[in-house]
C-alpha cells in the first residue's frame, strides 16, 4: 500500500444547552440538525444492514477490504462535515502542536472553515472530553464513529466504489483537483445522507483499532454493531485526502496509523448520541 500521508510528526508532546434548528435540504426521512455551542450540523443515519468492504474486482482495491456483512441496530447522528479549525479552537483555545512542524507547514491553510488537521488520536480525545463537558447538561455526547458507522454513512445505500457516480469533480478534493492543499468543508456536493467530504479532503480518524476483517459471507452471519478489538498498535483512518489519488477516497479504503501520528491531511468528524 503506497498511500502518502502528509505526516510531519509521530510523537505526541505534550453548562451550555444544546440549541437545535433544522437545517435539512433533504427529505424529512434524513433530517439534519444544528447542535451545540459549536453549531455543528449532524445528519440522521438510519439503522440497517450492509456489505462492508469491496469486491475483488474493484479498481484500486486492497486485500484488507474483504467483503463481510454488518448490521447496525440503532440510528445515529453523524457530523455532516469534518471538524473545522474554527470549531476546534472554540473548544481547545489553541491549535494542534504537531511537534512544531505540521501546523506550521505551508500546506495547512489556517482559516476557520477549513478542516482541522495535524491532530492525533490523543489530542482528539482531549477535544471530545472538553466538548462533552460543555454539553453535559444537554443529554448528548460526542465521540468518533466506529469504522462500520463511518462506512455505512459514507456509502449511503451504495455498493459502488464511491457513494456518487462522478467523484472526480463534484464530490471530492483529491490529488488531481486539490491544488496541493485541503479546502473549506462542505464546498462540494453531499452524498444521499447529506454528508460532505466523505471522499477526499482529509483522512478521518475512527474509533476502531486496526484489525483484519472477519469472514462473514452470509447475511445471516452479519456482525452486529462492531467496535473493533479492545486494543492494538494502530488506529484506522478512512475517506482519503487531498494529496492522494481518487482510488484512496473509495468508500472501502482503510489503513492504520499510530495513535501519536498526525499529518496535514489527517482530521476527523464526530458522532452524536443520546446519553
Amino acid at each position: 500500500m503506497n498511500i502518502r500521508i502528509y505526516i510531519l510528526t509521530f510523537f505526541y508532546l505534550g453548562t451550555v444547552s444544546c440549541g437545535e434548528a433544522p437545517t435539512s435540504h433533504l427529505s424529512e426521512e434524513f433530517p439534519i440538525i444544528r447542535s451545540g455551542p459549536l453549531e455543528m450540523d449532524f445528519a440522521l443515519i438510519p439503522s440497517g444492514t450492509f456489505r462492508m468492504g469491496s469486491p475483488e474486482g474493484e479498481e484500486g482495491r486492497y486485500n484488507n477490504e474483504r467483503i463481510h456483512w454488518v448490521k447496525l441496530t440503532e440510528d445515529y447522528w453523524m457530523q455532516t462535515t469534518e471538524v473545522t479549525i474554527g470549531q476546534w479552537y472554540k473548544v481547545m483555545e489553541n491549535y494542534p502542536d504537531g511537534n512544531g512542524k505540521c501546523w506550521e507547514s505551508n500546506v495547512v491553510i489556517k482559516e476557520n472553515h477549513y478542516p482541522i488537521a495535524c491532530v492525533n488520536v490523543r489530542e482528539i480525545k482531549v477535544f471530545v472530553d472538553k466538548l462533552n463537558n460543555l454539553e453535559k447538561s444537554s443529554g448528548y455526547e460526542y465521540s468518533l464513529p466506529t469504522e462500520a458507522q463511518w462506512e455505512y454513512a459514507a456509502r449511503a445505500y451504495t455498493e459502488t466504489p464511491y457513494s456518487v457516480e462522478d467523484v472526480a469533480e463534484s464530490f471530492a478534493w483529491y490529488e488531481d483537483n486539490s491544488g496541493g492543499h485541503s479546502h473549506p468543508v462542505g464546498e462540494l456536493k453531499p452524498n444521499f445522507f447529506g454528508l460532505y467530504d466523505v471522499h477526499g479532503n482529509v483522512n478521518e480518524w475512527v474509533s476502531d483499532w486496526y484489525e483484519d476483517y472477519p469472514k462473514m459471507d452470509s447475511y445471516l452471519d452479519a456482525v452486529i454493531n462492531p467496535e473493533g478489538p479492545d486494543n492494538g498498535s494502530d488506529r484506522i483512518l478512512r475517506g482519503g485526502d487531498w494529496i492522494n489519488g481518487a482510488a484512496y477516497s473509495r468508500s472501502a479504503f482503510r489503513f492504520g496509523s499510530s495513535v501519536s501520528s498526525s499529518g496535514a491531511n489527517v482530521g476527523f468528524r464526530l458522532l452524536r448520541t443520546n446519553i
